[in-house]
């Protein structure tokens, strides 16, 4: 069960593996989720999978081809909500694959806020499916690492390409213990201090505050988002305030600023063509943006774009 991007290179091993019996792949209906095509879709048909959309899932008919269809397993990868009478349903277990070290980072943008918080790891945990979100028995872990400046797609695509062998490893282990009729005894691999929440990425907490965070925690933060939600702030001239989203900022500078002590939080400076915004501690350095949905721009295109060049800011 998957309706995101995430699930591809797991779906593909699944679909080519002759050991394994794939009864029914449950997606949506939708040709484009989150703007991109839905590939779970095209992969059921294209290799002639029946396909269960997850828009009727909670229908009893669909219900009962699940039912009839005498499971071993569910798998479930980027997916909603299941209701008990589904996730009860197959032989050895309902399975899901989180992207994160559970009990951290709960909820549906576990690798955004990983990158977010500036962690220096993250992981997998497979766990048995019940009642509450992203809380049943853990089955397996695997820990890996963030590479430094690394964005969402290149960490959620690292993470894809490992849950195909921890998948695997995952099943096997269940079998060996379902059929010895054991159960399974799991502790966690790293205990947290503090356990921290995964909510969707949206326009309030995607958006950069200049008086709060630093030139660090900015970049996290741009690093961190999704390209639908990027990171945002308004900018502000004489002439009119908009919408202005950042796709890229420099925070390694050679710039020697004490020439611009008054200078104020979120207060654009231009040097030697070169488009600087002050902190909360520091200065950033502007590379590319977005004005108003418009096509992404170099910042100096965009600057030398705007009429009134005194006083903008960004906040």
């Amino acid at each position: 069960m998957s309706n995101g991007l995430f699930a591809v290179p797991t779906l593909k091993y699944l679909v080519n593996n002759k050991n394994i019996k794939i009864n029914y792949i449950i997606t949506s209906k939708k040709k484009y989720i989150n703007n991109k095509p839905n590939l779970i879709k095209r992969i059921s048909i294209d290799n002639n999978i029946k396909v269960i959309y997850s828009e009727n899932i909670d229908s009893q008919i669909y219900i009962n081809k699940i039912i009839n269809s005498k499971p071993d397993f569910l798998i479930v990868i980027s997916f909603k909500i299941l209701k008990e009478i589904i996730w009860r349903i197959p032989k050895y277990g309902t399975i899901n694959i989180h992207p994160s070290l559970l009990p951290q980072y709960k909820g549906s943008s576990p690798i955004n806020w990983s990158i977010i918080n500036g962690d220096k790891i993250t992981g997998l945990t497979s766990f048995f499916i019940n009642n509450y979100i992203d809380s049943g028995k853990i089955i397996l872990q695997k820990i890996i690492n963030i590479k430094k400046n690394t964005n969402f797609i290149k960490l959620r695509n690292e993470l894809s390409n490992h849950t195909i062998n921890f998948l695997i490893r995952t099943l096997k282990k269940v079998l060996k213990y379902k059929k010895n009729r054991k159960e399974i005894n799991f502790k966690n691999i790293i205990k947290f201090k503090k356990i921290k929440l995964a909510p969707k990425i949206n326009n309030y907490n995607s958006k950069i505050y200049f008086f709060l965070y630093s030139e660090k925690e900015i970049l996290q933060l741009i690093l961190g988002v999704p390209e639908n939600k990027p990171a945002w702030c308004f900018l502000n001239t004489k002439e009119k305030i908009y919408i202005i989203n950042i796709y890229k900022i420099n925070i390694d500078l050679n710039i020697n600023f004490e020439n611009n002590p008054k200078y104020q939080l979120g207060k654009l400076l231009y040097i030697n063509k070169r488009i600087f915004i002050k902190t909360k501690n520091n200065y950033i350095e502007l590379l590319i943006c977005q004005l108003n949905n418009k096509n992404k721009l170099n910042i100096l295109d965009i600057y030398n774009g705007i009429k009134f060049k005194k006083d903008i800011f960004l906040f």
